[in-house]
C-alpha cells in the first residue's frame, strides 16, 4: 500500500502539484515512514517553507542517520537560506562517511565555485566527484567552466572536447566546446563544433547566436547579420532573441559607415520588444544626498580596455563630494572586478535581476546620476535606462546613440562628436577635453624602440594589429589601395593569436590576390605573447587603422612604440575613436575626414625624416599629453557632472 501511495505522491511532484502533495501526506495514516518524511521536506522546500522543511530534515537525519538523500536536501537549503558554512559542515559530513559520495562532493565542489569563491577547492571536488562517477554530465561540464575560468584554456578545451566524445548526442556540449574554441581564436574548430551542435538540434538559437558571432570574429559580417535576423524573425521574444538583437547592432557598426537614421529601425524594434516591460517608473527628484551619489551600470568591470577610461575615476574621486555604486551585470569576475569591489562605497552584482528588479534597487539606493557603460554591446545593460531610475541618466562610451528617451546624456568630446558633425543622437551631449585616459608609457615595461625599418628596408613596413572583426571590406579597400601606391611595402597583421585562422587568412589573401598584390607582401605574426606584441612594433613603420569600427586601444599601444597611426574619419562616433586618441597626443595631422585624400594624406607623411622624429619623440610626447593625465581627466568628468546636475 505505502509503495503505491510513495509513486502518487513522487507522480504529484513530477507534475509541480505540492500543493495537493502536500494534503495528501498529511492525511496518511503513516505519515512518519521515513520516506514520506523526506518528500514531505522537499515538498515544503518547494512551497518556500523551508525553516519547517529543515525541522522535518534534522528529526529524520537523528533517527536515520545513513539516510544520505536527506544529507542533501538539507544541505541544499541551508546554501539557499545562504547559510553556507553550515551546507559545508553537512557535506563534508556525508564526505568523511563516505569519501567516494559523489553527490556531496559535487555539491560541495558547487558551493565553493558560486558562494565561497574558491575556485581551487571547488576544481578538486569536481575532480573528486568525476572519480566516482564518469557518466554524469554536469561533472564533466563543471570542470571545464572552471578550468576556464582559472585560465586554463589548453585543459578546459580538452576536458569539453572528452565531453563530445563522450556524450555525442549532447548538443549543449558542442555549444561549450565551441565557446571556449571561439575565445581561445579556434575559430576553424569553433565553427566545426556549432555545426555539430546544429546538427543535432536544428535551429537552436543558442547555437545560431555563436555561429553568427563566429563570423562575426572572422569578418564574415554579410553572413553574420543574415544569421541574427533569421533569429530575430523566430520573434519568440527571449534572451537569445535579445542577444541576436545586439549582435546585429555590432555587425552593422563593423559593416558600414552608417548614419543613425539606419541604425533607427533595429534600435526602436528592439527597445519595443525588450525595454521597459512592466509600467515605468515616476519622475524622480535630486534627494539633497550630502554626497552625490554616481551610479555606474557596467558588464566591464573585469579585464576590459574601458578601465583604460574608467579606472582613474574611481582613483581620484572626491571623496567629501561623490558616493560611487557600481552595478555589475556579470558572472565572470576576476582580480580586476575584486579591486572594484574594494574602492566602490557599494557594489551588486545585477547578473539575475529582471530590469524592474535592478531599477527598484537602484532607486532605493537614491542615486543621483546613473552612468551606463558601453551601450549596447554584450552584457551590457542600456534597455534599463529605459526605467527612470534616478533623475539625471547618462551614456558612457557606447557605439551609437540609445534612442531612449530616458537616457539624458553622453558624455563625450569634440573628436568623437565634433560640434558640425551631421550624426542624429538623442541624448544632450555633454563634451570634455578628452574621452580616453590611459596609463602612462613607462620605459621599463615596454620594449626600447629601434630606428625605424624602412631605413634599411627600402620600403614602409604597414600594420594592423586590430580585432578582425574590424577588417571590413571598406578597411580593405583602403589598405589594397596603400600597398598599390607605395612600392614594395608590406602589411603586417596580428590579433592575439586569431590570425592563425586558415580561413581568416585565405580571405584576406584572396582579397589582395584579386586586387594584384602578391601574397607575400601580406605576413601574418602568429605568435601570442603580450611582452612579443610590442616587440612587433620595432618592425613597423605606419599603422593602418580599421574603418568604420577604428581603434583606440590598439591606436594607443601602436603610438606608445613611436609607430604613428593613420585613421579615417566617417559619420559616426565609433569611427572616430583613433581620431579622438591622435589628436590628445598632437597627432592630429594623422586624421583624414576625406576618403579621396587619405593617399595623399599618407604620401606626405610617409617618409624616413618624419617617422624616424616619431620613434624618437612620440613616447615622451603622450607622457606630457593630458591623455596621461589621471587627475585632469577626472577634473573634467568632475565638471561633466557639475553640469548635468545644474542642467
Amino acid at each position: 500500500m505505502i509503495e503505491d501511495f510513495i509513486k502518487r505522491i513522487i507522480n504529484l511532484i513530477q507534475n509541480k502539484d505540492y500543493d495537493n502533495a502536500l494534503i495528501e501526506i498529511e492525511n496518511f495514516p503513516n505519515n512518519k515512514n521515513p520516506i514520506l518524511l523526506y518528500y514531505l521536506a522537499f515538498i515544503k522546500n518547494k512551497l518556500d517553507r523551508k525553516e519547517e522543511s529543515l525541522e522535518i530534515l534534522h528529526t529524520l537525519i537523528k533517527n536515520n542517520p545513513n539516510f544520505i538523500e536527506a544529507y542533501l536536501l538539507s544541505s541544499n537549503i541551508n546554501e539557499d537560506l545562504k547559510k553556507y558554512d553550515v551546507s559545508k559542515n553537512i557535506l563534508e559530513l556525508l564526505i568523511e562517511k563516505n569519501p567516494n559520495n559523489w553527490k556531496a562532493n559535487y555539491n560541495l565542489g558547487r558551493l565553493y565555485q558560486l558562494h565561497l569563491k574558491n575556485k581551487k577547492k571547488a576544481l578538486k571536488c569536481y575532480k573528486k566527484a568525476l572519480e566516482s562517477n564518469q557518466n554524469n554530465n554536469d561533472i564533466w561540464n563543471a570542470i571545464g567552466i572552471l578550468q576556464r575560468d582559472l585560465n586554463h584554456y589548453e585543459d578546459a578545451i580538452k576536458i569539453f572536447t572528452d565531453i563530445t566524445k563522450k556524450f555525442p548526442e549532447n548538443y549543449k556540449n558542442f555549444i561549450q566546446l565551441a565557446r571556449m574554441q571561439l575565445s581561445t581564436g579556434l575559430i576553424d574548430m569553433a565553427e566545426e563544433s556549432i555545426m555539430k551542435a546544429m546538427e543535432l538540434s536544428k535551429n537552436n538559437q543558442k547555437a545560431m547566436n555563436l555561429l553568427g558571432s563566429c563570423y562575426l570574429k572572422q569578418s564574415r559580417l554579410d553572413e553574420a547579420e543574415d544569421i541574427f535576423k533569421k533569429i530575430i524573425n523566430f520573434n519568440l521574444k527571449n534572451s537569445e532573441e535579445e542577444i541576436s538583437y545586439r549582435s546585429l547592432l555590432i555587425t552593422k557598426v563593423y559593416k558600414n559607415d552608417y548614419d543613425q537614421t539606419s541604425l533607427s529601425e533595429v534600435i526602436n524594434e528592439y527597445i519595443n520588444k525588450f525595454g521597459n516591460l512592466e509600467k515605468k517608473n515616476t519622475k524622480i527628484k535630486f534627494k539633497n544626498n550630502k554626497k552625490k551619489k554616481i551610479g555606474f551600470v557596467s558588464a566591464d568591470f573585469r579585464t576590459h580596455s574601458i578601465n583604460n577610461v574608467i579606472h582613474s575615476l574611481f582613483i581620484n574621486k572626491d571623496k567629501k563630494k561623490f558616493e560611487f555604486y557600481c552595478y555589475y551585470s556579470n558572472n565572470f569576475e576576476d582580480n580586476v572586478t575584486n579591486w572594484y569591489k574594494k574602492i566602490s562605497d557599494s557594489w551588486k552584482n545585477i547578473y539575475n535581476l529582471s530590469d524592474k528588479k535592478v531599477s527598484d534597487l537602484i532607486i532605493s539606493d537614491n542615486i543621483d546620476i546613473l552612468i551606463f557603460i558601453g551601450g549596447y554591446t554584450e552584457k551590457n545593460r542600456f534597455l534599463l535606462a529605459n526605467y527612470r531610475s534616478a533623475p539625471k541618466q547618462v551614456s558612457l562610451h557606447p557605439i551609437t546613440s540609445s534612442n531612449i528617451k530616458e537616457l539624458d546624456y553622453w558624455i563625450t568630446d569634440n573628436n568623437l562628436n565634433p560640434p558640425d558633425m551631421e550624426e542624429k543622437v538623442s541624448e544632450k551631449l555633454i563634451r570634455i577635453k578628452s574621452l580616453f585616459n590611459f596609463s602612462e608609457p613607462k620605459d621599463k615595461f615596454l620594449p626600447k624602440i629601434k630606428e625605424s625599418p624602412m631605413k634599411k628596408n627600402n620600403f614602409i613596413s604597414f600594420s594592423s594589429f586590430n580585432n578582425p572583426a574590424k577588417i571590413s571590406l571598406e578597411s580593405l579597400n583602403l589598405w589594397q589601395k596603400v600597398l598599390n601606391n607605395f612600392k614594395d611595402s608590406k602589411l603586417y597583421l596580428k590579433y592575439f593569436n586569431f590570425l592563425n585562422n586558415k580561413k581568416i587568412q585565405d580571405r584576406l589573401l584572396d582579397f589582395f590576390e584579386k586586387k594584384k598584390i602578391n601574397h607575400k607582401r601580406i605576413i601574418f605574426i602568429n605568435e601570442d605573447n603580450e611582452e612579443h606584441f610590442f616587440e612587433c612594433y620595432n618592425n613597423i613603420d605606419i599603422a593602418l587603422d580599421t574603418f568604420p569600427y577604428s581603434g583606440a586601444t590598439t591606436t594607443y599601444g601602436a603610438i606608445c612604440m613611436g609607430v604613428p597611426v593613420i585613421t579615417l574619419t566617417g559619420k559616426n562616433y565609433i569611427s572616430r575613436q583613433s581620431a579622438s586618441v591622435l589628436a590628445s597626443v598632437g597627432l592630429s595631422e594623422w586624421i583624414v575626414k576625406d576618403k579621396n585624400k587619405y593617399i595623399q594624406t599618407l604620401e606626405k607623411l610617409a617618409n624616413l625624416r618624419i617617422i624616424s622624429k616619431l620613434r624618437h619623440n612620440l613616447r615622451e610626447q603622450i607622457k606630457n599629453s593630458h591623455i596621461c593625465s589621471n587627475t585632469n581627466f577626472y577634473k573634467n568628468f568632475e565638471s561633466s557632472i557639475g553640469q548635468i546636475i545644474k542642467d
